[in-house]
């Protein structure tokens, strides 16, 4: 029922069924599902329903293929007949009336859908598969490395590896290139494995060759590296085995060798999807324009503005030049967000904007404009995670769930003093994306070294540091002091110190003597100093830190640096702080047995990790410059990266948002000013609700030192201080100097007296601490809670034994 009239328009009564059918979608995501032809660009902003589109465009290209371009004949009576029913009728009619005039519906075998995750592509078949049913069931969906290695199955044997090829892991290519290093008798001290691996890996991200490594090399280093990483290649061919980053470069060998086979899949998929294509790397670019090339019914979907993952490989060009790949590329942008507030979004793309790498949009929403962004300013990072604590314990009296709030950090370290504020209030929270500070590795070894310089009977401690960093002490060794300990009751430290009267010991006696000298002079040193000090000469005498600078373990490194501020800040909290009284308070914030895992408890994680997430209230900590931004990627140029993480961060908030920062902070040891991230200059001040500390100017820090007195100009608004102050001429002025606050009221408390609070009722005051002009205040309420509270914003009054 179709005539050859050719106007080059859709028809509109075609379109009005369309829209029928796809009305819960808006008109750009309703054009990004039927534009079928062609190569096809989908800018979409954060939040703004591309999972949707994607599922939608995949159901519509197997339902109906070009539909746009059907030219029925409505001038049939019987034919406009059943175009009215299908108008008037309900959605089983419109969709069954749109089938009969479908224009080359794929079969689900010629279409290809990339996703970058095992669960995104999880999440992306259960939808189709509920749209579809069982035609589901025939898409290739996958991450690229699963539809690489589906291809590959089928046909490495052309390259001269078995189809039967097994898959190294991380572990497993990290130790054959350690036996490398060994047969090549190269000092791994100069050359550690994992530096190794990483370069490798880099290379094969962007197709270079050994050959052409070693033919670029530079230096002694990278010629080593080019000498491993060709071994490394013959040795995994040798064993018909893969490596991760070898499944997509031996798919673009195969195809690049065999022009047919190319062809052949070029021909099968006759749709091609890719999500995520901020994130791809050149490899993962190349396999796309490759098969892409073929009919070029590509269409990519992304953000630029969400492109974060640069330290993996990731070229944000890739999406900002497609169309120099695909010269007649239509461009469709979804802007229209269904997760946050207009308030969250204009922070957001006032901030966005003054990114030049971009393509550009404007997110906005139909929601309404919400409540204006917080940005508060404290003076520690301890005063920062009692006020997260304090404001969640607020919110969630008012009925917000611990599981609708998140806690974000630039970096890991920062973590630290949230999590034991976390723990002292008995906020029950999760880590995403990292793991427990107190719980890593490198922490429980440098506790492990203090808690035997501590008590030298301490077995398990021992056990677990004997040998790391390595010292040749091996397990045959430590079963035979075992032995000897278990027969003579003696600590296995004691056996060490004698090993020279145990003869089954004599070939480790020289070493054991060492670790006993070294473990003595540590007990000298901690007797005489202070607890940061003593965390220093640990990380340092042990060889712990060098370990882990040779390894080029930049996050763990972080993670041992900022131990000592866990040192810093106890003995400035503490009226006699000691080794033993150290070691016991960070075994009580361990101690994590009490915490149920199925409930409802607040989500902690890095930017990074919350890519993706969602939540009703967001707090970005330590938005300070040199943190967030980082001061390494300010110094490498990478300050758009930085800026496109920050709104990653915003747009992950859908109704509060919190910025939180101090006016100084102690990270990897080291004490220091700090001062607002240049980015809150970059948002409008009509936008923020901003406060300062309540408690007096003239306060010290940690270190004793006063606090610097510091102010920056920047662009328009209100100023960044008191709220409701005004900036000479309208100017964004942070300044932080001036008359101080008066006092706050009501901070004197004692012991037994009894308080109330306006959310938690009344209790009684169990202690209460100076900290400088302000105080710490625990309470143990009537309700059964007990909580500490810093007295600035506790606003507690005094109350009469009830």
């Amino acid at each position: 029922m179709q005539n050859t009239d050719n106007t080059g328009g859709p028809d509109n009564r075609i379109l009005f069924l369309l829209d029928k059918l796809y009305a819960r979608l808006n008109v750009s995501q309703r054009e990004a599902v039927r534009a079928v032809n062609g190569p096809l660009l989908v800018l979409a902003g954060a939040g703004s329903g591309k999972t949707t589109v994607l599922v939608n465009r995949v159901y519509h290209i197997i339902n109906f293929g070009d539909i746009c371009e059907a030219r029925p004949n409505f001038g049939d009576p019987l034919f406009a007949r059943e175009y009215e029913k299908a108008k008037n009728g309900d959605i089983p009619q419109t969709k069954e009336f749109l089938k009969r005039i479908a224009v080359n519906p794929a079969n689900p075998e010629n279409v290809l859908c990339i996703t970058f995750t095992n669960k995104a592509a999880g999440e992306f078949k259960e939808r189709l598969g509920k749209m579809l049913g069982k035609d589901a069931g025939g898409i290739w969906a996958g991450t690229f490395h699963s539809i690489c290695a589906r291809i590959l199955r089928g046909h490495i044997d052309k390259i001269g590896f078995s189809n039967s090829f097994t898959i190294y892991d991380a572990d497993d290519s990290k130790k054959l290139i350690s036996q490398i290093i060994k047969d090549l008798n190269i000092d791994e001290k100069f050359l550690p494995a994992k530096a190794a691996a990483q370069a490798i890996s880099s290379s094969k991200e962007n197709r270079v060759t050994p050959e052409e490594m070693l033919t670029s090399s530079r230096d002694a280093r990278q010629t080593l590296i080019a000498r491993i990483y060709d071994e490394y290649m013959s040795r995994l061919k040798k064993a018909s085995a893969l490596d991760f980053d070898d499944i997509i470069l031996s798919a673009l060998v195969l195809f690049e060798s065999h022009p047919r086979l190319l062809e052949y899949y070029r021909d099968k998929f006759d749709y091609i999807l890719v999500d995520e294509y901020q994130d791809t790397n050149p490899s993962q670019n190349d396999l796309v324009l490759m098969l892409g090339k073929g009919k070029n019914n590509v269409c990519v979907v992304g953000d630029d503005d969400q492109s974060i993952y640069s330290f993996r490989g990731a070229t944000v060009g890739n999406i900002l030049n497609f169309d120099k790949s695909f010269p007649k590329l239509k461009t469709i942008k979804l802007e229209q967000n269904y997760r946050s507030t207009q308030n969250i979004l204009s922070v957001a793309n006032a901030l966005i904007g003054n990114n030049k790498g971009r393509k550009g949009k404007n997110l906005w929403t139909s929601g309404g404009e919400g409540e204006k962004i917080i940005a508060r300013r404290l003076y520690t990072q301890a005063e920062e995670a009692e006020f997260i604590c304090g404001e969640i314990m607020r919110l969630s009296a008012l009925g917000t769930p611990l599981g609708d709030i998140a806690v974000l950090y630039r970096v890991n370290a920062i973590s630290n003093a949230i999590e034991s504020s976390f723990i002292k209030n008995r906020l029950p929270y999760k880590i995403f994306g990292g793991i427990r500070f107190y719980e890593r590795k490198e922490i429980k070894d440098i506790v492990a070294y203090l808690s035997l310089i501590s008590n030298p009977a301490d077995d398990i401690r021992l056990r677990r540091i004997i040998n790391t960093p390595k010292r040749q002490i091996g397990e045959a060794t430590l079963e035979e002091m075992t032995a000897i300990s278990l027969k003579n009751r003696l600590p296995l430290l004691e056996v060490a110190k004698n090993s020279s009267s145990y003869p089954t010991l004599a070939r480790a006696c020289a070493k054991l003597e060492r670790f006993c000298g070294l473990i003595g002079d540590l007990s000298d040193f901690a007797r005489q100093n202070t607890i940061n000090a003593i965390i220093n000469e640990v990380i340092t005498r042990t060889g712990y830190l060098k370990m882990l600078t040779d390894a080029k373990e930049t996050d763990r490194e972080e993670m041992v640096r900022e131990f000592i501020s866990a040192g810093l800040i106890y003995e400035e909290s503490s009226e006699n702080p000691t080794l033993a009284g150290f070691l016991e308070e960070i075994s009580l914030v361990s101690d994590i047995d009490d915490y149920d895992e199925g409930s409802q408890s607040v989500s902690l994680m890095t930017v990074h990790s919350a890519k993706g997430l969602e939540f009703p209230v967001v707090f970005i900590s330590a938005f300070e410059e040199g943190v967030f931004p980082s001061a390494m990627s300010v110094g490498e140029g990478n300050l758009e990266e930085e800026r496109r993480l920050a709104y990653v961060a915003i747009t992950r908030a859908k109704k509060k948002l919190y910025l939180t920062h101090t006016d100084s902070r102690t990270l990897y040891g080291f004490t220091s000013p700090s001062r607002p991230s240049s980015f809150l200059e970059e948002i409008p001040q009509n936008l923020l609700e901003t406060y300062e500390p309540e408690s007096p100017r003239g306060r010290r820090n940690y270190t004793g030192s006063p606090r610097a007195v510091y102010s920056s100009s920047g662009r328009g608004g209100e100023a960044y201080g008191k709220k409701g102050k005004s900036a000479p001429g309208g100017g964004n002025k942070y300044s932080f100097g001036g008359e101080p606050p008066k006092k706050p009221g009501g901070v004197d408390f004692s012991p037994g007296e009894y308080v109330e609070h306006k959310y938690f009722g009344k209790g009684k005051v169990v202690s209460f601490e100076k900290m400088g002009q302000d105080a710490l205040i625990e309470v143990d309420f009537e309700n059964g809670q007990v909580k500490k509270l810093m007295a600035s914003f506790a606003k507690l009054e005094k109350s009469k034994k009830p």
